[in-house]
């Protein structure tokens, strides 16, 4: 096996050529030709950019002037094993079984090597059994180079016809087309690299089109008791947490509260979507390429998307204790580690967090399902947004500006009727405000159906059916927006009585649910993974609730392998 030395020039033995039409049984190639070549395929590859079938014509080109047999690009997986990405052979696709009948021994060595690779039975130490079993009479195999001169795959072709040879010159063209598709399929990844995390950043990053003033939004008599402190807070760096029912605005107020302070980019993070650790590490600081299997291409973090700007943690009380532990340090010291980060050095953000959350964030903290030095971390500024029943008089201006949100150019109006029928006292609002908008946008759709010039709303537009049954009875008296201080006492516990009955209830449906997730262990023969998939849970979180409800847990090994938990009650 010989290496073509730096530049490509080199002297070899080579075979008795017969002179058939292909430029590799030719004796001399004129440099100008080799040229014209190289240019034909730099100008298709470039013209197919972005198609598909670029790699297909380069390797066309390629197999033709050399006259090879076939032609292979290689990509290497994160173990560095090689896969076929693209095969041709004389103007045509490989089948799978032509795509394997290439010499691996050449493509090791070119990638061991880091340089060209040529192979023929004259010049070959030891020779390669699988090129005399296939018939291969010469091999050629250079690395496509990525970033830092790292290969990430290799360029092969071979010669099955005993009558070619190939020339110096071949091999200088050869290895500057590797040259060449090793930038573009660079370039590819860097351009998937970087859709990919475009994806990602638009699936995260609120719009500001639409969206209200924070001065509308505090504008409200409701809000009036929160509204000096977060004006205060607005340019400060203090963590916020916004509490209150689903659809009561929390989002909508924190976009607001970070366009209002400037402080952009503005990116939201649903929490709950997963309960594993190494995913929600990975979503919120990224990861590094290799950090884990499958972890192809490094992955930015939401914390680094939104460095200098807000970050919106929505439904707070979903992150998992062990999880919260990475957000209190990140909150503390505003540094963070990538998975996978072997520097000693963390990295750095500066993000202002505002939390969110429907949930009860007192009995969160008496349960331990909610860190009391995160929740002392992220409420330094403490804001519990009322339902809309019990605004009742801001639902016609709040239903207006929706609309106008919607059709600002359209000066729309609610009828009187439609007034009066909004806020009457039977009406519950169980969706709050997002109830709301999605009446009125529907209402607007139907105002328009009716008479294109539409400007008025009426009670006949209105699908007001769906606010006459609710099995929430309206509250007494309203309960306006309020500041929570940060060492509040947690509220009065129910009377003797109530809290028993609750508890028992509890106990209830707790044996219940043991006996339901210990059904299913059974009836997959206490694989964990199985079980979980026929409940639709991940397995961590059958494992976690397993574990919560009492009893050992004893892992022992199935015949598949996998991971099993034996009960006992």
């Amino acid at each position: 096996m010989l290496h073509a030395p730096e530049g490509g020039t080199r002297q070899r033995g080579r075979l008795q050529p017969v002179s058939p039409p292909s430029l590799s049984a030719q004796r001399k190639l004129e440099q100008p030709e080799l040229w014209t070549q190289l240019k034909r395929l730099l100008d298709r590859l470039v013209g197919a950019l972005g198609g598909e079938s670029r790699m297909d014509d380069g390797l066309d080109i390629l197999v033709d002037f050399l006259g090879a047999d076939r032609g292979l690009v290689l990509l290497t997986h994160a173990d560095g094993t090689p896969q076929v990405v693209s095969a041709r052979g004389q103007g045509r696709a490989l089948v799978p079984a032509e795509r394997e009948e290439i010499s691996r021994t050449v493509v090791a060595e070119a990638l061991a090597s880091g340089r060209c690779v040529v192979w023929d039975p004259l010049t070959a130490r030891g020779g390669s059994s699988s090129s005399t079993t296939l018939g291969i009479v010469a091999g050629l195999a250079a690395p496509l180079n990525g970033a830092g001169g790292q290969p990430r795959g290799v360029l092969y072709v071979d010669f099955r016809d005993h009558r070619k040879f190939v020339e110096e010159q071949q091999v200088e063209f050869f290895m500057a087309a590797a040259v060449l598709l090793g930038v573009m399929l660079e370039q590819e990844r860097l351009s998937e690299q970087l859709r990919a995390a475009l994806q990602v950043a638009q699936t995260h990053c609120l719009t500001s089109a639409r969206l209200p003033p924070l001065e509308d939004l505090l504008r409200s008599p409701a809000l009036a008791p929160a509204r000096e402190e977060l004006l205060t807070a607005l340019h400060g760096r203090s963590p916020m947490l916004l509490l209150g029912e689903s659809g009561t605005g929390k989002t909508l107020l924190a976009q607001a509260l970070a366009e209002a302070s400037a402080r952009r980019p503005v990116v939201r993070l649903m929490l709950g979507a997963s309960d594993d650790l190494n995913t929600i590490a990975s979503e919120l600081f990224g990861h590094e390429r290799g950090a884990f299997s499958g972890a192809t291409a490094r992955r930015v973090g939401l914390v680094e998307f939104a460095h200098g700007g807000t970050l919106i943690l929505d439904e707070l009380l979903n992150l998992p204790p062990a999880a919260q532990k990475l957000l209190l340090d990140f909150s503390q010291f505003g540094t963070y580690r990538p998975l996978g980060w072997a520097h000693a050095e963390p990295k750095r953000a500066e993000v202002r967090l505002i939390a969110a959350t429907n949930g009860d964030v007192a009995a969160a903290l008496r349960d331990g399902r909610l860190r009391e030095d995160l929740y002392h971390r992220l409420s330094a500024v403490t804001v519990t947004l009322p339902p809309l029943r019990e605004r009742r008089g801001d639902i016609p201006a709040l239903a207006e500006a929706a609309l106008r949100r919607l059709e600002p150019g359209r000066p729309w109006r609610l009828s009187l009727e439609l007034r009066r029928q909004l806020v009457a006292e039977h009406r519950a609002w169980p969706g709050n405000m997002r109830q709301l908008e999605r009446l009125v946008h529907r209402a607007r759709e139907r105002a328009l159906a009716r008479d294109p010039n539409a400007v008025e709303l009426r009670p006949e537009h209105l699908d007001l059916h769906a606010l006459e049954h609710t099995d929430r009875p309206p509250p007494a008296a309203a309960s306006p927006a309020r500041v929570v201080p940060l060492n509040a006492p947690t509220p009065a516990a129910p009377v003797a009585e109530a809290w028993q009955a609750l508890q028992a209830r509890r106990a209830a449906l707790e044996a219940e649910e043991r006996q339901l997730l210990q059904r299913a262990l059974d009836a997959h023969g206490g694989v964990v993974a199985h079980a979980a998939r026929e409940l639709g849970l991940a397995r961590t979180t059958l494992s976690s609730r397993l574990s919560a409800l009492g009893g050992e847990a004893r892992p022992s090994a199935s015949e598949d392998g996998e991971v099993t938990t034996n009960r006992r009650h």
